[in-house]
């Protein structure tokens, strides 16, 4: 009788786990695409001009999502994509009311040039591939204070710069110079194809999140003349400050992009894969300048 009784206690030990593990986050639909836009693409080259003819939404969201109330897997490491490192790349919420919750990792990836990624050459492409480039919880004056994660030891703030502002508009650029040594970091060339916005509204009532995505295999699909992967970009955007109902407050926020394999990619060389692998498909490269 002991045995039966410890053999049916492990069984509901184990589905409890099974289930706790099975929560995936669900939207309910009231997420705009609208809120995050992309205004400005700009080659880096001299004389080029925006090839943005007018605002481009994001192609995809996730939310309003209230349970759980609060986003987590923040804390990537090694940061390279792998499965169950960080929200995106579908880690389980271990803590409070977050337990048991998860994203999947290919959620975002819907586009037939979508790809997983095989990080560790073992069991094909299960890896989702999502790197988190950094967050924000605080605000100095009209800006709020950007903190860019690492790839393992290699800190993206040298690589990086990100402004996001109180009135509703963000930039993103990549130091051109610094990209080689960020593919070094991943330990493989990349070229990023998706970027990605998890934005949390207040706690005082309504808690709730939501996740923004821009997948530019659809945006090119749509007709965006970008170049995948040899040239590098400029850009500027806008989100709506009127995201979150109770005083419209944001509480925090995190940036993600999404690093396909080098295979599927259209790029005239490896070289050149290599120096703009950190550039959002070579995407964003400018000198680090603040906005006045």
């Amino acid at each position: 009788m002991k045995k039966i009784t410890f053999v049916i206690a492990m069984l509901l030990i184990v589905n409890s786990k099974l289930s706790n593990a099975s929560l995936i986050v669900e939207s309910d639909g009231e997420c705009l695409n609208s809120t995050f836009t992309i205004t400005d693409i700009t080659a880096v080259a001299s004389g080029s001009s925006n090839i943005v003819g007018s605002p481009v939404n994001a192609t995809s969201c996730l939310g309003f999502i209230t349970s759980p109330d609060n986003d987590f897997g923040n804390n990537t490491d090694p940061n390279m994509g792998g499965l169950g490192d960080g929200l995106l790349n579908g880690e389980v919420g271990r803590n409070g009311p977050n337990s048991g919750y998860y994203v999947p990792g290919d959620y975002f990836l819907t586009n037939v040039n979508d790809s997983m990624v095989d990080i560790d050459n073992v069991g094909g492409k299960t890896d989702p591939g999502w790197i988190r480039l950094g967050g924000s919880e605080t605000i100095s004056g009209d800006e709020w204070n950007f903190q860019p994660d690492s790839i393992g030891s290699y800190n993206l703030g040298s690589v990086i710069d990100v402004s996001f502002y109180t009135n509703g508009t963000w930039s993103l650029a990549v130091d051109p110079l610094a990209i080689g040594l960020a593919t070094n970091a991943l330990g493989r060339p990349s070229v990023f194809d998706h970027l990605a916005f998890v934005m949390k509204g207040p706690n005082n009532v309504d808690a709730s999140w939501a996740i923004y995505d821009f997948n530019f295999h659809d945006l090119i699909d749509d007709g965006l003349t970008i170049s995948l992967g040899d040239t590098a970009y400029n850009f500027e955007g806008t989100w709506d400050t009127n995201l979150f109902v109770n005083d419209d407050a944001l509480s925090h926020f995190s940036i993600w992009a999404h690093d396909p394999p080098a295979s599927n990619v259209d790029v005239p060389e490896p070289s050149t894969l290599a120096i703009f692998a950190l550039g959002m498909m070579g995407l964003a490269s400018r000198r680090f300048k603040k906005k006045a």
